[in-house]
């Protein structure tokens, strides 16, 4: 979560010319703000002809909004292990612009057949490979309170040559907040306009580096 994203477009490589294609967003799709997240920075970065008003005045907001959600953050950290706060409160957020792998919920997702009688509980598992394909990382939650996932009919940003494939797309902005005295809540903006918003009391941020060979 820091300002090095304020520096990303949306945008496709076309394979036959490989120019550079700037992808317009569909203002009929606007997905809803996060608490600390604007979509209107990605609508300015992507507007033609470029606006330079309108994008300073997007980045300046987001930096405010930035600010404000480090320091609610700060707030959470008797509820995180010492690895998982210290990883949504990197300067670098590690979950920008990667590729959801995985999103499963259910009350046996850790099903053992020498462990049937063991009593079900709601847990949810997102896994994300990062930008540069080096690193899964696994989000798990437990004491679920709700799970809300959103896909539109209408995409936000929609890539070339898609053939009418329905994605995901990348992940733009994730926010932890609190939520009550015991829980939080955890939501996902991707490039699509899909949103995915959990509220939990526990969760856990596991990473496993991608061996190349």
């Amino acid at each position: 979560m820091d300002a090095t994203r304020f520096d990303v477009k949306c945008c496709t490589m076309e394979k036959s010319t490989r120019n550079l294609v700037v992808v317009q967003p569909n203002s009929k799709a606007l997905p809803e703000s996060l608490t600390y997240y604007d979509p209107e920075l990605q609508n300015a970065w992507n507007v033609e002809p470029h606006d330079a008003e309108r994008l300073a005045a997007a980045i300046a907001k987001s930096r405010v909004l930035q600010r404000k959600y480090m320091k609610q953050l700060t707030k959470l950290r008797p509820r995180l292990n010492q690895r998982t706060y210290a990883r949504f409160a990197a300067e670098s957020d590690s979950l920008f612009d990667s590729n959801l792998l995985e999103f499963t919920f259910g009350d046996h997702l850790n099903f053992a057949a020498k462990a049937r009688r063991k009593r079900p509980r709601t847990t949810v598992r997102a896994t994300f490979l990062s930008f540069d394909e080096n690193t899964l990382h696994e989000l798990r939650y437990r004491d679920i309170e709700s799970v809300r996932v959103n896909v539109p009919e209408e995409r936000w940003f929609e890539w070339p040559n898609t053939d009418g494939r329905k994605q995901i797309d990348s992940l733009l902005s994730h926010e932890l907040t609190g939520s009550g005295q015991h829980l939080m809540r955890h939501k996902f903006l991707f490039a699509s306009g899909a949103t995915i918003s959990i509220g939990f009391a526990r969760i856990a941020w596991g990473t496993q580096r991608i061996s190349k060979h």
